[in-house]
């Protein structure tokens, strides 16, 4: 049963370990900036000439798009700017919605998406703490189990991710298509396909920000699972040195 609920545990450590992967670069802003200041080699402008807006509008929409994606804003209307885009149809004016209906609809769905990734985080912490809490309270050794079954499920999953990455490095437009495939079903399926210099969101975030975004994940995934792998491996190195009579739990 101690194994059982160990290897439980190290799961929900799992789950946390990537939800909070995902969702500390996504609401990181100074991530942002940096990807707003970036300049394109093709066009030698970075995302706000290339829109047609100010540096500060931009982080200022950015700033309101994130408080929605996390639920301390109730809709994404009356968001506004200035823009003065090289396309006519981009030109927008405060008193105007800044996002269209499309991209609006489809960051409802991103949101729903957010939602239940910051539920999956809540609801492995607690179930952690149980586990833990029904360890100690079954007299076992909570730390030691701990650690062996997380370093073998981080040390598992790590391998997976390392696989994983060199799939998707193979062809990564591909691959961001098939997880849109996977996770917008459905009508919302109509909704994440933009149109560059109309839905200006396509123009805000390209294919090269998810691609450094997704390294930004994976190198939190590794450096979070490290330091947990490590640890763990310490802590058991020094429980072998212990006299037997001193750790009846094994």
């Amino acid at each position: 049963m101690r194994w059982v609920m160990g290897y439980a545990a190290a799961l929900c450590v799992l789950v946390v370990v990537v939800s909070q992967s995902v969702i500390i670069p996504s609401f990181f802003t100074p991530f942002f900036r940096w990807h707003y200041t970036r300049v394109d080699p093709h066009t030698g402008m970075d995302i706000a000439e290339t829109i047609g807006i100010s540096h500060d509008d931009l982080m200022h929409v950015t700033t309101e798009l994130l408080a929605y994606m996390r639920g301390r804003r109730d809709t994404m209307d009356g968001i506004t700017a200035v823009v003065r885009g090289r396309d006519h149809r981009a030109s927008r004016v405060y008193g105007q919605n800044f996002f269209t209906v499309v991209e609006i609809r489809h960051m409802v769905d991103v949101r729903v998406l957010y939602e239940q990734l910051f539920m999956a985080r809540n609801v492995s912490i607690f179930l952690l703490i149980a586990l833990i809490l029904g360890l100690v309270l079954m007299k076992e050794k909570p730390q030691y189990i701990l650690s062996r079954c997380c370093r073998e499920v981080l040390a598992g999953f790590l391998i997976l991710v390392v696989i994983m990455a060199g799939i998707i490095a193979i062809d990564f437009n591909r691959s961001w298509d098939i997880f849109h495939y996977i996770f917008f079903r459905g009508d919302a399926a109509n909704y994440w396909r933009l149109t560059p210099f109309v839905d200006l969101m396509i123009n805000m975030y390209p294919l090269q920000f998810f691609l450094n975004i997704s390294i930004f994940v994976a190198v939190l995934i590794f450096l979070f699972s490290a330091v947990i792998i490590v640890a763990g491996t310490l802590y058991l190195r020094y429980v072998e040195h212990l006299p037997r009579v001193s750790k009846p739990w094994l």
